[in-house]
């Protein structure tokens, strides 16, 4: 075995191994290292793109928490090299709140430019308390 690919043999993960045995030359593993990476880079990219577009205020959230899952989940994504406009970002977290939120989505949806991001933190504080006064 040449010298290159005991390196590679070592400094890769034991379950790992068996997927790079029987290569022919270490460029070939590294091919495969590249490849097997990168496939999961991708299936996490795409993982946290969907859990993001799957938070929804529940109804024991409170505005803080909700806005905290939301701002850690856009961390994450931003931590895997993707970005989000923050025009999505506000859409999204539009979307994920309860129906009792619905006018305050059609006014916002309805405003010439949707707010940014660290408005709408704002805008929903505020809007959390209309809400609460009137209950």
């Amino acid at each position: 075995m040449e010298k290159e690919a005991r390196i590679i043999l070592e400094g890769v993960s034991d379950h790992i191994v068996s997927d790079l045995h029987g290569k022919e030359t270490p460029f070939a593993m590294w091919k495969d290292l590249i490849e097997l990476f990168q496939n999961k880079s991708d299936n996490t990219k795409l993982a946290l793109k969907d859990k993001l577009r799957e938070i929804k205020m529940e109804k024991s959230d409170s505005i803080r928490n909700y806005f905290t899952k939301f701002t850690k989940c856009w961390d994450e994504i931003g931590s895997v090299s993707v970005t989000m406009a923050e025009d999505d970002m506000v859409g999204l977290e539009l979307l994920g709140l309860p129906k009792r939120w619905h006018n305050y989505q059609d006014s916002t949806n309805g405003r010439e430019k949707l707010p940014k991001w660290e408005w709408l933190w704002s805008d929903l504080v505020q809007e959390h308390i209309c809400q609460n006064t009137i209950d």
